[in-house]
Parts: structure tokens; C-alpha cells; sequence
């Protein structure tokens, strides 16, 4: 059960989030809100069916993961001992990644479920939550995940930071990802901070701000390792 649990996770949290939604369709009101300006203020109302088009697009983003893990599945068959390692290892990773993916987007719609909810409930004009709190939290989350997963990729086309530089070889591979994980992690902490500090849209450009910043620092960072270790 728990090897089926750990290879099925990602399916078990797609489900999971298409199952909770059908649950408690029969208690939503026909009508929601469904999108909300820069303010919070709600300005369109519709069917509380489109709710499943959040649990559509996780669907379709664990379809996606799903075949680059067969990919690296296959990569394990008919390889020598050192491919096959390294398949394991990324595959490992992806899943990770692709978990964690899955879980960020499912907490932000449980997130959008409850303030449609208590929005036509109680009549309100605008969100009962901070969407911008939620979405740089959430992101804020997965960077920290992500960060510590990084630096165990092994040098491959899928997975990790790549640059022309970082996938020269797999020294300078090991130190990108290593500093690139560290980025990441501080970003992801810095993030979920100022989320909660400042709010509303605010947050968001700050958020988008640190990305680029992490972003930028980490290709300096491979470019400057592929010069120390290029041969």
C-alpha cells in the first residue's frame, strides 16, 4: 500500500481535489462569484459548475507529469547501471516536483471554493479572502519544496536549472542547482513573508519581483561556474 501510495500520489491528489469539488457542489448556491478585480471586488458572477475548471486544468498538468515520468520509467530499462541511476534519481525528483505542483494549485482552489462560498452567502461585493495572500503563499511553499529537492537532480534535459552553461558537465551542473536550490528557498521564505506583511496586489508585484531576482542571480551564478569548471 505505501509503495502504491508514494508511486500514485499525484493521481491520488488530483482525484482527491475533483472529488471534494463534486462533494460539495449540492451546497453552493447556483450562482458565485468567479472573478474579482485588482481590489478584491467581485465583477463576474457564474455558474458554481466552473468550479471544475480549476480541478480541469490540475487534470491536465498531472497528465503532463505523468508522461515525462514514464519518460524516465523508460530511461531506467536497457541503460547502463550509471543511466539508470540517474533516471531514478530525476524521476524521483519530477515526482516531487509534480506533488508538489498539484498540492499548491488544490490548496488555492479550497481557498477560492470557501471565499465564492461566503461571498454569494453572505451577499458580499468583494473576496472574504486575500487571493493575492493565497497565491504568493502557495507559490512561496513550492519554491521552499522545490529548493530542496533541487541540488539532488542529476544533469538531464527535464528537470533543474537549465542553462547552456549549468548542462556543460556535471560538476557545473551540481553547483547551479546547489545555489539555485539555495535561491529558491530563500525567495520562497522572503515570499511567504511579505505576502502576509503587505497584501493585496502589492504582495504579488513584490512576488514577481523576487522570482526574476532568483531567476537572474541563478543563471549569473551557473554562467560563473561553467568559467571555474568548464574543463
Amino acid at each position: 500500500m505505501k509503495v502504491w501510495m508514494k508511486k500514485n500520489l499525484l493521481w491520488v491528489v488530483t482525484f482527491l481535489t475533483i472529488g471534494i469539488t463534486t462533494v460539495l457542489m449540492p451546497f453552493f448556491p447556483d450562482r458565485i462569484p468567479m472573478h474579482y478585480d485588482m481590489a478584491g471586488n467581485i465583477d463576474r458572477w457564474g455558474s458554481k459548475y466552473e468550479n471544475y475548471i480549476f480541478p480541469a486544468i490540475i487534470f491536465i498538468m498531472s497528465l503532463f507529469w505523468e508522461c515525462l515520468l514514464r519518460h524516465f520509467r523508460k530511461k531506467q530499462k536497457g541503460a547502463d547501471q550509471k543511466e539508470c541511476e540517474e533516471a531514478a534519481n530525476n524521476g524521483k525528483v519530477l515526482q516531487v516536483v509534480a506533488v508538489g505542483m498539484a498540492l499548491m494549485f488544490s490548496v488555492m482552489h479550497y481557498c477560492y471554493l470557501y471565499a465564492a462560498f461566503a461571498a454569494a452567502k453572505g451577499q458580499m461585493t468583494e473576496s472574504p479572502v486575500d487571493a493575492n495572500v493565497v497565491t504568493n503563499v502557495c507559490m512561496g511553499g513550492f519554491l521552499i519544496v522545490i529548493g530542496n529537492i533541487l541540488p539532488k537532480a542529476k544533469l538531464n534535459s527535464a528537470v533543474g536549472l537549465r542553462t547552456v552553461w549549468s548542462m556543460e558537465n556535471d560538476r557545473t551542473w551540481a553547483v547551479s542547482n546547489r545555489f539555485a536550490g539555495k535561491a529558491f528557498i530563500v525567495s520562497g521564505v522572503l515570499i511567504v513573508i511579505e505576502s502576509f506583511v503587505v497584501g493585496g496586489i502589492g504582495s504579488t508585484l513584490i512576488m514577481l519581483g523576487i522570482l526574476i531576482a532568483a531567476g537572474i542571480i541563478s543563471t549569473w551564478y551557473s554562467a560563473r561556474a561553467y568559467r571555474k569548471y568548464k574543463d
